[in-house]
Formats: C-alpha cells, structure tokens, sequence
C-alpha cells in the first residue's frame, strides 16, 4: 500500500472517532437536560360512580291471601299483608292485578285499607290500625274486583297509586300494612255457581321517580 494510502485512511479513522466522540459528548448534554426538568403533579383520587336500587318485598312467604273454596253469596274473608321497601331510591308504588280476571269476579267487592299492624302475621288481620289517610278510615279502594265487561290485565300505568301516610313517596324503610276485605255479593246470580275469579296475582309495582 503506498504512504499517501496509509496517510488517506489515517486521516478518514480520525475522521470517525472525532464524529463519535461529538456524538457521546451531545448524548450526554440531552440526557443531564432531561434529568435536569423541574416537576410537579397534583391528582383526584377516588372517583366512582354507582346506581342506587329500587326494591319491594311483602311477608307472604310466597303464599296466596285468599284461597277459598265452596263460597256462597253474601260471605266475607279480610286478609293482611305487609309491603316493606327497601330501595335506596325515593319511590311511587302501584297496585295492580296482572291476570284476567274470571267471571266470578263481577260479583266480588274489595274493599282495600292501608294501616299499621304491631305484630305483623300474613294473612292474619289481629291488630290492625287504618292510618289516618282517607279521614282516618284508612280506605285506598272500594269497588268489584272486575268490571263488566272485563278489564285487560293491569299495568303500573293503570294501576292504583298507594302513597304512605304523610310521606310523599316510598323510602328506605318504609313499610306498610293492606287489609283486603272480599265480599261475594249476596244477589249473585243461581249462573255464577262453580264459577271463579281464576288464580290472580296482586302486583305492588315500584318506580323511582
């Protein structure tokens, strides 16, 4: 290789480590920059959000208030039942009935109180006090339990509202008793033996609002 060769590549080595050396030195600028910054941060912790709920239970244990057989005009039964809420959410409660109800029950009267019960026992009626709505006789409804002809099968919309006494609508904790008093017409007609009301269902419905 001749000398002005060796000199050339001499000087192009020269070149490259003084171009990596530059490199290293701007390297090591940026990152004492980098680790050179001032901060601080502030937070909010904690955050959520959750639904609240809407529920209603009653003391029927899954049992039916009337069950009667044999019945005859002019007998009366009266049963209680206890609808306690336990929403977190303010509520309106409705009442309906859900089935279609048979022919029988043009001939039926309810009669529907609202009250207190100290000792609440479903279906029994001992020491029940209507409350003070309706001037003290505790009265929601009086009427057939089926009108002629036959409503369709109720809804919340169409259903009766039930407000507690001096509240304006249902909340956590609020629990009261309904007295049903049924009364088979004393006219019913000789057409109406072994007839039936069919199996109804009794529907407390509620809604927050």
């Amino acid at each position: 290789m001749a000398s002005s060769d060796r000199a050339s590549g001499m000087k192009r080595r020269h070149k490259l480590l003084a171009s990596a050396l530059v490199v290293g030195v701007l390297g090591t600028v940026a990152a004492g920059g980098v680790f050179g910054l001032f901060s601080a941060t502030t937070q909010n912790a904690g955050n959520e959000i959750s639904t609240g709920i809407v529920a209603l239970s009653d003391n029927d244990n899954g049992s039916a208030m009337f069950n009667v057989s044999n019945a005859k005009p002019g007998d009366t039964w009266t049963r209680c039942i206890k609808v306690t809420y336990g929403g977190s959410l303010d509520a309106d409660v409705h009442l309906y009935l859900k089935d279609g109800v048979g022919p029988l029950g043009r001939h039926l009267t309810m009669r529907m109180r609202q009250g207190t019960q100290l000792n609440s026992t479903f279906p029994s009626c001992t020491g029940f006090a209507p409350d003070g709505s309706a001037g003290g006789t505790g009265v929601v409804f009086v009427g057939p339990v089926a009108s002629d002809p036959p409503s369709p099968p109720g809804t919340f919309e169409t259903g009766l509202p039930l407000v507690p006494f001096g509240q304006p609508a249902w909340s956590t904790g609020t629990s009261q008793v309904y007295e049903f008093e049924m009364t088979l017409a004393a006219d019913t007609p000789d057409a109406m033996q072994g007839s039936s009301t069919g199996s109804l269902t009794v529907v407390w419905e509620a809604r927050n609002h």
